[in-house]
């Protein structure tokens, strides 16, 4: 499973998106509590639950790994962790699978400047305080430092999502070709 992990409009999502449509990859969607974007689609983008629903869920043992980011709560449900599947997760997350199942697991780090990754948050319509407030944590949270194991660093700056979608299967598949 591709797993990548990357800071507020680093190009995670696209790189993923890009990943399915040219190479067949499957997604693993993220459950969340937060409310979706208005482009977002209930268990397309990410499985949206209140609360109370995704308490229950962690009760029930649903999650191979729950973490908290931006004051709301993220997991993947063991139901949606699919082989040959890509997953978006933040470095808490990226460490418990390693740990979990560090085998079947491809680390990807998308590395994108401060500068650009503000571009992108105004121009996808985020709120200045909200903007100011991800780059403030993500430099934090998203520090490279704080994952145990990175197969592969991406640097999104100056190629295209295709290129870049290229640069991560090649780099799987020669994983796998080894093993």
């Amino acid at each position: 499973m591709i797993v990548l992990v990357g800071a507020s409009a680093s190009g995670k999502t696209e790189i993923a998106k890009k990943l399915y449509q040219n190479y067949h990859y499957h997604k693993c969607i993220t459950t969340t509590t937060r409310p979706p974007r208005s482009h977002e689609i209930a268990d397309l983008d990410y499985h949206f639950l209140s609360e109370e629903a995704f308490d229950q869920k962690v009760k029930e043992d649903a999650f191979y790994e729950v973490s908290f980011y931006h004051q709301y709560r993220y997991g993947i449900q063991k139901k949606d962790v699919l082989k040959g599947g890509v997953v978006i997760v933040e470095p808490h997350g990226a460490n418990t699978l390693i740990k979990k199942a560090p085998k079947e697991v491809f680390i990807v780090y998308v590395d994108t400047s401060e500068a650009m990754r503000e571009k992108r948050m105004i121009e996808r319509g985020d709120q200045p305080l909200i903007v100011k407030s991800r780059l403030e944590n993500d430099r934090l949270v998203f520090n490279k430092a704080l994952i145990s194991r990175i197969d592969l660093i991406l640097e999104n700056e100056d190629h295209t999502l295709d290129e870049l979608a290229n640069m991560v299967h090649h780099a799987y598949q020669n994983l796998h070709q080894g093993s």
